[in-house]
């Protein structure tokens, strides 16, 4: 658990500004009542809980390299082209915090297997698609599904292990599985791009783990209570619908206006455009209020008020968005860098890439044995200072250097922020919230995750057009392209400074997370 100066965490009716963590009463005995698991049953799980987040960034992976094949040989139109990426994020987003709430209540364990089998199915209608409709469709199935997956994933990973090196694991094997399977996706796509229809594959391959991995997740992953005790009733006085409601139509709306901006900044000129960002902007203070008064009649609140007063939740919620909305983008800017201003094959940017996914299985692994040992306000400063090198580095590039001179460490350099944050914010967020409800505490991070790589994503596709489109060059040639993406990278570089001045100030009195429970022990 996390510590603090003051050695211990936090009730909620005492949170104060500085208040770096909170724990309810009753929280103790669901804690400390983790079921015993054989060192085979533990490996199998973790693997099961990350292994399906993997393949779904796999595809995530395949279609980023793949689209220009994809785009021709289904026929889909250029306004068309970005909606299967789009799609998924928009899906995901919108059903992330009703999953959340939904396993709290059903059971984690059943919403977990439902989103498995989902998600498989989905990536294998994705590989069998015969137009671009089809495609869009099963891509935000896909998304439906992941989105019952990654929330109960937390979940499942709090309840069955107990505070110390395994539950770290665990949480850093989810953290690993997002960049490295989209990495490896993108490597594999690259691989089987020469073959004719050859980026089906991928999605074959994707699909048949997938279904295994549904069949594994069922015979293994342990029961919880929740079932035998659910009710139908506690859908109606235990589920904050409205909340779910107002929350995920504004995170719909915003995933949208990014995915039409990232497309053409001239959709935001579009009167239907205007008037739906202006009716997200005032989702956000009704969704305030409406918290407000469910705290006041002491019924179920989404994310109650008084988490805005913790400032380490306020913190880690804004180093998890801009992370994410940085590492993700320049990641797609680094794939594009590659193929468009080097003119390089998607094989050879696929090689180039490869730095990114051993860094990210080595940082992703360690950090979940030392995060323990360490300070967490330090580590978080020293990774974004790290993490800022590379978009510093590919912003002062010469597109005619030695990979190995300045894109190398830029690609090696890039993930080291966001796999070491990954571990640290679940372990914040899940003792922030409630035992009760860390299938929700899961569905939070991963919504403010999804909403920084939509964000990102938009302002990166803004900025770089903008410069492009500004520069002396000739238009869509490789130097004006590149003008465009040095604009990105410093914006990429000034934001993980900014992430690390946040750890600096909001995370400056919490010490070690991840230290094991006494408690446990015994």
């Amino acid at each position: 658990m996390a510590t603090t100066e003051e050695g211990r965490l936090i009730p909620a009716e005492e949170i104060t500004e500085q208040a770096p963590l909170l724990r309810r009463e009753g929280d103790e005995g669901v804690r400390n009542s983790h079921p015993r698991l054989s060192g085979a049953r533990s490996t199998i799980i973790i693997l099961g809980l990350t292994g399906v987040t993997f393949l779904s960034c796999v595809s995530n992976g395949l279609l980023v390299v793949g689209l220009p094949a994809i785009a021709y040989d289904l026929e889909l139109p250029d306004h068309l082209l970005f909606w299967p990426t789009s799609v998924y994020s928009l899906a995901s987003g919108c059903v992330l915090l009703l999953a959340g709430s939904l396993a709290d209540i059903v059971g984690d364990r059943s919403i977990n297997i439902l989103g498995t089998a989902t998600t498989a199915l989905a990536i294998l209608g994705t590989g069998l698609s015969r137009t671009g409709m089809e495609m869009i469709i099963y891509r935000l199935v896909q998304g439906v599904g992941v989105s019952m997956c990654l929330p109960t994933g937390v979940s499942i990973i709090t309840r069955s292990f107990p505070p110390g090196p395994q539950r770290n694991i665990g949480f850093a094997s989810l953290g690993l599985s997002q960049p490295l399977g989209f990495s490896v996706g993108m490597v594999a796509e690259g691989l089987f791009s020469e073959a004719p229809g050859g980026w089906r594959l991928g999605f074959y391959g994707s699909a048949s783990v997938a279904l295994v991995l549904t069949i594994s997740n069922f015979l293994v992953l342990p029961f919880d209570n929740k079932q035998s005790t659910f009710k139908w009733g506690d859908l109606l006085s235990k589920v904050d619908w409205v909340g779910i409601l107002i929350a995920s139509s504004c995170m719909g709306i915003i995933s949208y206006i990014c995915a039409i901006l990232t497309d053409d900044v001239a959709n935001i000129q579009n009167a239907a455009h205007i008037i739906l960002i202006v009716f997200a902007l005032a989702l956000m203070p009704a969704f305030g209020f409406w918290m407000h008064w469910q705290g006041k009649r002491g019924a179920p609140a989404l994310i109650p008020n008084s988490m805005w007063k913790n400032t380490v939740f306020v913190s880690i919620s804004l180093i998890v968005f801009f992370t994410w909305a940085v590492i993700l983008s320049s990641e797609l800017v680094l794939s594009l860098f590659f193929q468009k201003v080097q003119l390089l094959s998607p094989f050879d940017t696929s090689i180039r890439l490869l730095p990114n996914v051993i860094i990210g299985v080595i940082l992703n692994l360690s950090t979940g044995l030392f995060v323990h040992l360490v300070q967490v306000n330090y580590l978080v400063i020293v990774v974004s200072i790290i993490a800022a090198i590379a978009p510093l580095l590919m912003a002062i590039i010469d597109p005619n250097w030695n990979y190995w001179i300045c894109a190398f460490w830029g690609v090696l350099l890039g993930p080291v922020a966001i796999d070491v944050v990954f571990t640290i914010a679940h372990l914040m967020i899940t003792d922030i919230f409630p035992s009760s409800t860390q299938a929700l505490a899961g569905a939070v991070f991963n919504t403010i995750a999804q909403l920084g790589s939509s964000v990102g994503l938009s302002a990166i596709a803004v900025i770089s057009a903008a410069v492009e489109k500004a520069s002396p060059y000739p238009d869509q040639s490789p130097a004006a392209i590149m003008a465009g993406y040095r604009a990105a990278f410093w914006a990429c570089f000034g934001t993980m400074l900014f992430v690390a001045f946040i750890g600096f100030v909001g995370l400056w009195n919490v010490r070690k997370l991840g230290v094991e429970d006494d408690h446990e022990r015994t």
